[in-house]
């Protein structure tokens, strides 16, 4: 099974331990980077210790939490690789997914609650890129990912 690496902050902490439990019960490996019971990690420690992981390779994919989720979202885009995206649904979580690429999903705790959050991470993991698409919209979205990536290495240098 997949492994995930999941963190938050505070905020995000109730929404971070009901995605963990949920993901570790349907077989996943997850790894948590905090904040933990014992020691609270700020927003953009916690994006960047999930970010880092997985745009070395050693992760596939992540999940951020935080508050409203744009704080681990800004952060989380800085690293090379990246592509995380703030959702607010399962629908948008789909479309990031099959359409996007997505390999980190940042949420906010202020607004899923746990079954919702639940959701969009299978919603996350279950769904491949370009799954269902037809074969002229599944060419667009693959040349939009590669102007993507060379976009930011022209842009990184």
């Amino acid at each position: 099974m997949e492994k995930i690496i999941i963190g938050s902050d505070g905020s995000g902490y109730t929404l971070k331990e009901a995605v963990k439990a949920h993901l570790i019960e349907r077989g996943f490996d997850v790894k948590d980077v905090g904040t933990t019971e014992d020691t609270p990690v700020d927003y953009f420690d916690a994006a960047a210790n999930v970010a880092s992981a997985v745009s070395s390779g050693e992760y596939e994919r992540g999940i951020v939490i935080c508050g409203t989720g744009m704080g681990v979202n800004l952060m989380a885009n800085r690293f090379p690789g990246v592509l995380c995206g703030l959702c607010e649904s399962v629908h948008t979580v789909e479309h990031a997914r099959k359409i996007n690429n997505i390999n980190i999903l940042a949420m906010g705790g202020w607004f899923q609650g746990p079954e919702l959050g639940c959701m969009m991470a299978d919603a996350f993991l279950d769904t491949a890129w370009k799954q269902g698409l037809d074969e002229e919209t599944a060419a667009l979205v693959q040349k939009g990912y590669e102007v993507t990536l060379a976009k930011e290495k022209e842009v990184r240098g």
